[in-house]
């Protein structure tokens, strides 16, 4: 578990993951290569930002459609049937990843507002570097 610890990186206000914690395969990150969450403060309120990069399905899918596209044709099939196995591979376990970990996403913003009590705090000015440090004494 250390060793898949080490893929999770906090920085001020962001965290970063790498890959899955979990061997089972229906995990929620494992079709997921990284990730990571921001709070951003805009707009007088705080934002919970979640982005994450799914680029080997997207190979994965594109490879096994050529595959069965070939096949198809080297048999007399159709063609367009690599076309539609990726847009059904691809395509399927994108929108129910997308909706997953929106779902997540929603779960954490509402849990972090709850702990906070809806206590909506601007965060510290930065003295911008001008030359001249400022004091606040």
């Amino acid at each position: 578990m250390k060793d898949k610890a080490a893929h999770v990186i906090v920085k001020d206000l962001s965290v970063s993951y790498k890959g899955s914690a979990s061997n089972w395969r229906g995990s929620l990150f494992g079709s997921v290569d990284n990730g990571v969450f921001n709070l951003v403060y805009e707009n007088n309120s705080w934002l919970l930002n979640y982005q994450i990069n799914m680029r080997q399905l997207f190979i994965t899918t594109s490879i096994m459609s050529i595959i069965m596209g070939v096949f198809m044709l080297v048999n007399g099939g159709p063609w367009w049937v690599g076309i539609v196995a990726f847009l059904w591979l691809c395509g399927v376990n994108w929108i129910i990843s997308s909706i997953r970990h929106g779902t997540v996403a929603t779960d954490i913003a509402t849990g972090i507002d709850e702990l906070i009590c809806g206590k909506t705090e601007s965060p510290p000015e930065q003295d911008k570097m001008t030359g001249e440090l400022k004091s606040r004494f």
